[in-house]
């Protein structure tokens, strides 16, 4: 059964820091603009996080860091949880040539989401499906998973998957919910991935269109796929946005003035 909480709304407002697990940074590179070096991306790796205080590699490892002038104000950009993120910070100096960046209370979404999203916990198969050597291949012989779905949109889902997947996998999806009219199955591909907690990762995932399917692949690598799977067009895909958001809307109205749901 499909079980529903608030919706996630665009986003395209600042949110406070705190919300954000910063442990997630430490050993990824992140990108760093000064007006020290205008125009330019400094790239600088994380080591370590206290607080909204972030710790960069030493200046011996960095000649950037080397360089950069004590108490500046710099802007921060980095991905977290398939979302490009920006924060002001304040550049500190430390012993052992190392720098900090004090981060602002406030941080702010750079993207905002196509497709109306709704939170929800549905039930999911998916099976890697990689487009070499698949021909004529049978779905039964595919290494299927049970799994769940998070959220929800006419472009995608978020998944929970036992281990971090690569983004340059393709997936067959079938949704098991009778709210919204997918294709049986659904081609999609890996846009991020992550760390969930300490048993699981999620996993989001783009629904591939079958215009977008050719462009993508070649004729001979669309010939393997299960036709089905290929189906969902973009004017599906529009279609299915409007009613997800219609949807929405209704089951809030519901939950608002007390009306029971028929289908729970």
């Amino acid at each position: 059964m499909l079980s529903t909480t608030n919706s996630i709304q665009p986003t395209g407002y600042d949110f406070e820091i705190t919300n954000l697990e910063l442990s997630q940074l430490v050993g990824i590179r992140i990108t760093v603009f000064s007006d020290q070096f205008p125009g330019k991306e400094l790239m600088i790796r994380i080591v370590s996080c206290s607080g909204r205080r972030l710790m960069a590699e030493n200046g011996q490892q960095n000649e950037i860091v080397e360089n950069l002038v004590n108490n500046q104000e710099v802007v921060l950009q980095f991905p977290y949880r398939g979302q490009d993120i920006s924060v002001k910070a304040k550049l500190r100096r430390t012993g052992g040539g190392r720098c900090s960046f004090e981060l602002d209370e406030h941080a702010t979404p750079l993207s905002h989401r196509r497709f109306y999203r709704v939170q929800i916990e549905s039930p999911v198969n998916l099976a890697p499906f990689p487009l070499t050597g698949t021909h004529n291949r049978k779905l039964n012989e595919l290494r299927w998973m049970a799994t769940t779905a998070s959220s929800l949109s006419a472009g995608g889902t978020l998944l929970s998957v036992p281990t971090l997947l690569p983004e340059s996998i393709r997936l067959l999806i079938n949704l098991q919910q009778d709210y919204f009219k997918f294709p049986t199955l659904v081609l999609a591909r890996v846009r991020h991935t992550y760390q969930y907690d300490d048993i699981q990762c999620r996993a989001g995932v783009e629904f591939i269109t079958r215009e977008q399917a050719d462009r993508m692949y070649s004729s001979y690598q669309i010939s393997e796929l299960p036709p089905v799977s290929i189906s969902y067009s973009n004017t599906r895909r529009e279609f299915m946005d409007r009613a997800i958001r219609e949807w929405d809307t209704t089951m809030n109205i519901k939950s608002n003035t007390g009306v029971p749901d028929e289908n729970q």
